[in-house]
C-alpha cells in the first residue's frame, strides 16, 4: 500500500538538496512511498536586511531559530508531515509538542574558506553572518584577518564575492558545499574559479551540530515518527544529542559565539567545545564521558565550562 508524506524544507538550493537526501534515504527503505516537497518561506530567508542574530528579535520569533520557526507552524497546523533542517540551524530545546524523529549519517563538520584568486592572505577579508565564525577569524589569524556581513543561500553568497571589491573569500559549511557537488579543492561560478580551503575542526571549530540533517515531527504523530525513524543514524544522533543539550545548557541561539563538535569511539565520547567571553576571549573545553548518555557528556563539559566562567 503507497503511503504520502508531505515534507517542510526552505525554498533554498541546499535546502531542497537536503529533503532530497532525506526522501531518497526513506524510499531505500520503503520503495512504496510518495513525498511531497512544501517549501515554506522563513524569517531568516526573508529578513537578509539585518544581521542573522538579530533576525528573531525583529520577527518576533524570541529564541525559536530563524530558519525554523515558520516551518514549525506549518507542522503544528497539519500543514506538513514533518520537516527536515539544517540541524545546526535549530534551537538547542524545541519547543514543546516538536521532536527531531531521526538524523541522516553526518556530512564533513568542518568550516571551509572559499577564495578568489589573488587573495590577500596576510590581511583576509573574509564575508560571514556568524558571530561564531567572526570570533573563530579573530583568534584563529590572530587578529590579521577581519571580517564582512554577507548573507544569503550559497550561491548568492558567492555572487556577492565575486561582485566584491572588499571581501577575499567567504567562510561556508563543507557539508553544504559538498551537498551541492562541490567536493573539490576549487569551483566555477559564473565562469570564475574559486578555490576551496578546509580549515581544521579543532583549530576552525564548528557550529555545534554542523553536517547533520534533522527530521522534526509532531511529538504526538506516532505513525509518522515511527515512518521517518528507519533513517536515522545511531551514531549521529547520539554525537548531536550531545551537541543539542550542550546549547540548551547554555541557553543559546545563534548570538551566542560558541562551537564544538561530539565524536564516539566505542563505548566513549569525546566533546570539544570553544566559547568566547564577551571580550573575545576563548575558553576550550574537552570532556570525556559514556557515548550511550550524550546529555551527561554535556552536562559533564558544561560544569567544566561554568567552572572556567567563575
Amino acid at each position: 500500500m503507497s503511503q504520502t508524506i508531505r515534507i517542510g524544507t526552505r525554498g533554498s538550493e541546499l535546502a531542497l538538496k537536503q529533503t532530497e537526501l532525506v526522501i531518497a534515504a526513506l524510499k531505500q527503505r520503503k520503495p512504496e512511498l510518495t513525498a511531497e516537497i512544501v517549501v515554506i518561506s522563513t524569517d531568516g530567508d526573508a529578513r537578509t536586511d539585518i544581521p542573522l542574530c538579530q533576525v528573531n528579535k525583529a520577527a518576533g520569533t524570541q529564541d525559536k531559530g530563524v530558519f525554523v520557526a515558520a516551518i514549525e507552524k506549518a507542522l503544528a497546523a497539519g500543514e506538513i508531515d514533518c520537516a527536515v533542517h539544517s540541524l545546526k540551524d535549530m534551537p538547542g530545546q524545541l519547543a514543546e509538542g516538536f521532536e527531531i524523529a531521526a538524523v541522516l549519517p553526518r556530512e564533513e563538520i568542518w568550516d571551509a574558506l572559499v577564495l578568489k584568486k589573488g587573495a590577500n592572505l596576510k590581511h583576509l577579508v573574509l564575508g560571514t553572518s556568524s558571530v561564531r565564525r567572526e570570533n573563530m577569524v579573530r583568534t584563529y589569524w590572530s587578529g590579521t584577518a577581519r571580517t564582512a556581513s554577507i548573507r544569503g543561500n550559497v550561491h548568492t553568497r558567492l555572487r556577492k564575492l565575486l561582485a566584491s571589491d572588499e571581501l577575499d573569500g567567504i567562510v561556508l559549511a563543507r557539508a553544504g558545499l559538498n551537498r551541492l557537488g562541490y567536493t573539490g579543492d576549487a569551483l566555477i561560478i559564473d565562469g570564475q574559479e574559486l578555490s576551496i580551503v578546509d580549515m581544521g575542526k579543532d583549530s576552525f571549530m564548528p557550529a555545534l551540530g554542523q553536517g547533520a540533517i534533522a527530521i522534526e515531527t509532531r511529538s504526538n504523530d506516532t505513525t509518522t515518527r515511527e515512518l521517518v525513524a528507519i533513517v536515522n543514524d545511531e551514531e549521529t544522533s547520539l554525537c548531536v544529542r550531545a551537541e543539542r543539550a550542550f546549547l540548551a545548557l547554555l541557553n543559546a541561539d545563534c548570538s551566542v559565539p560558541v562551537a564544538g563538535y561530539a565524536t564516539c569511539n566505542g563505548d566513549f565520547m569525546m566533546f570539544r567545545a570553544i566559547y568566547f567571553m564577551p571580550n573575545g576571549m576563548p575558553i576550550r573545553i574537552t570532556h570525556r564521558g559514556p557515548a550511550d548518555n550524550p546529555e551527561a557528556v554535556a552536562a559533564g563539559a558544561h560544569e567544566k565550562l561554568v567552572s572556567q566562567l567563575n
